[in-house]
């Protein structure tokens, strides 16, 4: 059986990968950004003037856009149809602007067109707040409560609340479609309005394939979480012992 020294220095390995890939993915994306924040694009719009063409083209001229404070904080909120676009953006005519912007009209047509996954993301959503709250109440009340030779009931806390803990992980597989998907409808809605030709969307691909990394990156540090979550519940019921 492992020794307890060993559970601890596990508990504190296993998240190494996940926080390895995940700076990978955040110095990507900063590089592939900054490189094509460089690179003008050829019909010299502005991100925000690029975004209300798209929207407008497609049906969506109640969806407002406004800038917002920060650097890559770009995001669509659909409950008040507003797309935000962020400093280093909004008035922006680059490639890097150009690109990240219409992926943010990627997710209004996903809405729009009722997107499946979307939808299931849409019902994870009030799920994973509720799990987030409950998930380690209800693992240390199950801990706590075996230790008082209540099993049956401290089995059950136990796994619901490691199942409540694995929602992360659906929600992450959930997640990566839909930014995918959103950077695919940005690549052709480009080229189909004649925002981009051929030559500046390899530029917008290499900007946006560098951020789907980054949700990669959520996936696997959601995995090992859990992983960790089972080595910690492992040790605490005293699974060292022989």
């Amino acid at each position: 059986m492992f020794s307890t020294y060993l559970v601890y220095y596990m508990l504190g390995i296993v998240m190494i990968p996940g926080i390895i890939l995940g700076i990978w993915a955040q110095t990507k994306v900063r590089s592939s950004f900054n490189q094509y924040n460089k690179v003008e694009t050829k019909h010299g719009k502005s991100a925000k003037d690029v975004a209300r063409f798209m929207l407008d083209s497609g049906g969506c001229v109640d969806t407002q856009i406004q800038p917002i404070k920060g650097e890559l904080t770009d995001n669509y909120n659909p409950s008040t149809n507003i797309v935000s676009l962020s400093e280093s953006v909004y008035n922006q005519t680059t490639i890097a602007a150009i690109g990240v912007t219409a992926h943010e009209i990627g997710h209004v047509f996903q809405h729009k067109n009722g997107y499946a996954p979307i939808k299931i993301r849409n019902v994870l959503v009030p799920v994973m707040n509720i799990s987030s709250f409950l998930m380690w109440p209800l693992i240390i009340i199950g801990l706590i409560m075996e230790m008082s030779y209540y099993v049956t009931a401290a089995n059950w806390l136990i796994y619901i609340g490691i199942g409540l803990y694995a929602l992360n992980i659906i929600f992450c597989l959930v997640t990566l479609p839909i930014e995918i998907n959103a950077s695919n409808r940005a690549k052709k809605m480009l080229l189909a309005t004649g925002e981009m030709d051929t030559e500046e969307i390899k530029g917008v691909e290499k900007v946006l394939s560098a951020a789907a990394w980054t949700y990669v990156a959520a996936l696997v540090t959601s995995i090992l979480s859990l992983l960790r979550l089972l080595l910690f519940v492992f040790m605490m019921r005293g699974g060292d012992r022989n």
